[in-house]
């Protein structure tokens, strides 16, 4: 554009061209930037780089602060760094901007449940499912809510719809199991069966049927339970470390012994399995090597329990 001289009135013109010049490009560019930001962010975020992620997303969001896409991983990060209020904040914000995005309520949910507000747990979690009412995620979270406050019977109703509407959801399992358990009800072993079937890979369901049948007095049941354990997974800490415990119980003291350094082996500050190990010594009778034990946990502060 060529600008006649001495013209103040085309000088006006030509500052006003370039003025929304500017605007049409910076409406055009910035939705691409951000969006290339979000998925930069988001390889950060799979790759556990929190910080990197996190530095992305507060200088896309200065470009665009009501993107709930944004705000959402944001939250995210602050949620996984164990920022609770940062996070809260964030999904606060998303859930106000967005309000039919079931999954930011049941994050409010989870928050809250953590927090330890059963009140607004229950209100979010009813805001998700009027939104969606298959949620899984979100009966399995009023499940939760509902064991905390010590309603078992509604607890165990939840996490069986829960399972009622994908029938593979493992976390749910985990709780049936352990209610079941707890209520001396033997369907525990089926649920925890059944959820193994569905999740042959989740090591923690076949450690956690095997102390199912400890409970019932299933000796032998639990026995070839954590062998079976150990033999598909090998390096599954806390099978070795309940299995040595099963073994201290039936008074099977070598084979505890050897189980126990197997762990410490993996994580040789593991002050739990060094305390067992010194329970270990104490019940072979060999004080000189529990002493030894003891030292080590004094440098953990730790109180042992032998």
């Amino acid at each position: 554009m060529i600008l006649p001289k001495n013209n103040s009135c085309a000088i006006l013109i030509y500052f006003v061209f370039l003025f929304f010049s500017g605007v049409n490009f910076y409406s055009c560019s910035v939705p691409e930037n951000i969006e290339q930001k979000i998925i930069l962010s988001q390889k950060f975020i799979t790759n556990d780089k929190l910080d990197s992620a996190q530095f992305i997303l507060e200088t896309a969001i200065t470009l665009d602060s009501s993107n709930v896409i944004l705000l959402n991983q944001l939250a995210e990060i602050h949620f996984r760094k164990l920022e609770i209020g940062k996070a809260l904040s964030f999904y606060n914000k998303s859930a106000l901007l967005d309000s039919t995005n079931e999954d930011v309520h049941l994050k409010i949910a989870e928050i809250k449940l953590f927090l330890g507000d059963y009140k607004e747990v229950f209100n979010s979690i009813n805001k998700g499912l009027r939104i969606d009412e298959r949620k899984p995620r979100a009966y399995f979270l009023k499940g939760v809510a509902y064991k905390h406050i010590g309603d078992t019977v509604k607890a165990i109703s939840c996490f069986k719809t829960a399972i009622e509407i994908q029938n593979n959801f493992s976390p749910v399992y985990y709780e049936l199991g352990l209610l079941l358990t707890y209520q001396k009800d033997s369907l525990a072993i089926d649920y925890y069966k059944n959820g193994i079937d569905l999740n042959p890979d989740d090591p923690g369901l076949l450690s956690s049927l095997a102390w199912c049948y400890e409970q019932f007095n299933k000796t032998i049941e639990a026995n070839k339970t954590y062998y079976k354990l150990l033999t598909k997974f090998p390096n599954f800490k806390l099978g070795k470390t309940n299995y040595a415990l099963f073994k201290l119980g039936l008074k099977e003291l070598d084979t505890a012994l050897v189980l126990c350094n197997e762990v410490l082996e993996m994580d040789s500050l593991d002050y739990r399995v060094l305390n067992l190990k010194g329970i270990i010594f104490n019940e072979k009778g060999d004080l000189k090597e529990s002493i030894k034990i003891k030292q080590k946990l004094l440098n953990f502060d730790s109180k042992s329990d032998f």
